[in-house]
């Protein structure tokens, strides 16, 4: 008997879990999208209205609820679900406040011994142009909105910035070092006690080849990170993970969920730790999900009823590679934008979009200026899934589309 899930959220990674979880289930999507809108149910109702997603999971016997998107986490959702014994896949609001307090977190992980960039946390101005004229390295600046990181090599290209975050009364910044290697994303899943890894991901999150330009969300992915060594990951379980889970249990916030470990493999096989997320991100959460052998719904029930750390010994996962792109619209005045070719794309890849993706009164999907969709193909070997996303893409084609051309391109020939 099919199950009855509410997902929440709009954007590619709301979808592939929602295309994922439409295969034997019935999928309700609240808001949703034009493109969600072909295989699941929509709703009219915002992400962080707790009461009226409540009542609708109450009419319609919905079976799980799995808050993917910030403004639903943030909110209370979790605590209100629980005490209306409603099960639901996701981190209590105590423990996503720590997730998205970016000075919180860095102090977290000191008190935890998590290997993190140096870092400052500021509240005045001229504190902070006192502390970057020293600075020799490229650093980042942050503050607590996302996707607000932003590297600067000199104290006088960085001038500006922190100028507007201060004219903008931001209560903090935050400045660590650069840290040169290999990014990537390590992923758990934990019913709040017991944590197993689900996978990993190599990303790309600077705008412009060659990893220049502004930080973004995500402009490509490999997956899984060939980079990372089994010594690796039981190092991220044991120094990241498990010491999270402890901290959130301790401060009676115990986490549910996918737990991410956004960091930074030097040349030298050392781990730094960058930052935590509540989910897979847009940019690999297709290519993710794909690796999973086991049926997703259940391993996510196991989670919530607690059967996961009694029955779940480990999560398998398929032996196959994949390259994810994401493709921009660089287009802005978003005049009849239409996606062609998409009916000419090989059936094994996996396409996700992004909420900006609509339809018009034709039916056809048209792009706006931002991230219009993740296009993620699968091989035996990370070579073979990079060479047939490249091929595959080149059907696609709408005004102003932008993608980087070497996601992967120097792991090609694993």
């Amino acid at each position: 008997m099919k199950k009855k899930i509410l997902i929440i959220g709009n954007s590619a990674k709301e979808y592939a879990l929602a295309k994922k979880l439409s295969e034997n289930n019935q999928i309700f999507v609240a808001p949703g999208s034009d493109t969600i809108k072909e295989f699941a149910t929509c709703l009219d109702i915002r992400e962080d209205s707790v009461a009226e997603l409540l009542e609708f999971v109450l009419e319609n016997s919905i079976d799980l609820t799995v808050p993917v998107s910030y403004k639903a986490l943030q909110s209370d959702i979790v605590e209100v679900f629980s005490n209306n014994n409603q099960q639901i896949f996701a981190p209590p609001q105590k423990a996503m406040q720590t997730l998205c307090d970016k000075a919180f977190m860095k102090k977290t992980f000191y008190k935890l011994r998590v290997p993190t960039p140096k870092f400052g946390i500021f509240e005045k101005q001229n504190m902070v142009v006192d502390y970057i004229k020293n600075l020799k390295n490229p650093y980042v600046l942050k503050i607590n909105e996302p996707n607000s990181a932003t590297v600067f090599t000199t104290a006088g290209s960085s001038k500006a910035i922190v100028d507007s975050f201060f004219a903008a009364k931001t209560q903090k910044v935050i400045i660590e070092d650069y840290i040169w290697g290999t990014p990537f994303t390590f992923y758990a899943i934990t019913d709040g006690y017991k944590a197993l890894p689900v996978g990993s991901s190599i990303t790309y999150k600077h705008s412009l080849e060659g990893d220049g330009g502004q930080l973004t969300t995500g402009m490509g992915a490999c997956v899984p990170n060939y980079k990372l060594s089994i010594d690796n990951e039981y190092f991220l379980m044991d120094n990241v993970i498990y010491p999270m889970l402890e901290n959130f249990e301790q401060t009676g916030a115990p986490y549910v969920g996918i737990l991410g470990v956004d960091a930074i493999l030097t040349d030298d096989n050392n781990i730094q730790v960058l930052g935590l997320q509540p989910f897979f991100q847009d940019c690999d959460c297709d290519a993710i999900l794909e690796t999973f052998e086991l049926d997703l719904y259940n391993l996510l029930e196991s989670c919530v009823i607690g059967s996961f750390s009694d029955e779940i010994e480990f999560v398998p996962i398929k032996d196959i590679s994949a390259t994810t792109l994401v493709l921009q619209c660089k287009n802005k005045e978003n005049k009849e934008n239409v996606i062609n070719g998409l009916e000419d794309l090989d059936e094994d890849l996996k396409i996700s979009f992004y909420s900006s993706v609509k339809k018009n009164k034709y039916l056809e999907f048209e792009a706006e200026n931002g991230p219009v969709l993740t296009v993620t193909a699968f091989a035996r070997t990370l070579a073979g899934s990079r060479t047939k996303v490249y091929d595959e893409v080149k059907n696609i084609n709408f005004k102003g589309i932008s993608y980087r051309k070497d996601i992967c391109k120097l792991l090609a020939d694993i």
